[in-house]
């Protein structure tokens, strides 16, 4: 399975070589909301590939422990932690005004310090951007395939589930990007 998922994807990008992204060689910056990370992103085009980073909020965590009663404790816990996201994407232009992007996306927490742990795997993006403007709409779908510890900057552990995929349903995101 694996590996086919691997050929079809290499056969993706190389038929794709006629498609070419439309030139963009701005930076954008935006805000994007989603149940594990909601906050500030930045997506920088750096050649023929694109790379988005973010720092967020888990909000939908944030929400359960407000509804359960948990929420002083949970804030306790969660103002020690930065969530980031970052995405490496190929873009390719299907119209005038919408890219897809596919490639590999991480999301982890971190405390700048002890290390990371998070869940990394595959990434489509969807971004329409508005004719004639500046500013874009992105749907940004995660199919988490490792979950992974980083302690210290070494690689502690490393799992796979065959139900991991389905944490995209909390790892996905949307939002609003604007081009410098």
């Amino acid at each position: 399975m694996k590996k086919l998922l691997i050929i079809l994807i290499a056969l993706l990008l190389i038929s794709s070589t006629f498609l070419f992204a439309r030139a963009n060689d701005k930076l954008a910056i935006g805000g994007q909301l989603g149940f594990l990370a909601s906050g500030a992103v930045i997506d920088v085009p750096l050649g023929p590939l694109a790379v988005q980073a973010g720092i967020n909020y888990p909000l939908g965590i944030k929400y359960i422990g407000e509804v359960t009663g948990a929420g002083d404790e949970l804030d306790a816990i969660l103002n020690a932690f930065f969530l980031v996201s970052a995405d490496v994407t190929y873009p390719m232009a299907l119209g005038d005004n919408f890219d897809i992007k596919i490639g590999a996306s991480a999301l982890g927490i971190t405390d700048f310090s002890e290390g990371f742990v998070g869940v990394a795997g595959l990434a489509i993006k969807g971004e329409f951007w508005i004719q004639e403007k500046n500013i874009g709409l992105f749907a940004n779908f995660n199919a988490p395939m490792i979950v992974f510890a980083l302690p210290g900057g070494v690689i502690a552990d490393v799992l796979q589930a065959p139900l991991l995929p389905l944490v995209g349903l909390v790892t996905s995101t949307a939002g609003v990007l604007w081009r410098l």
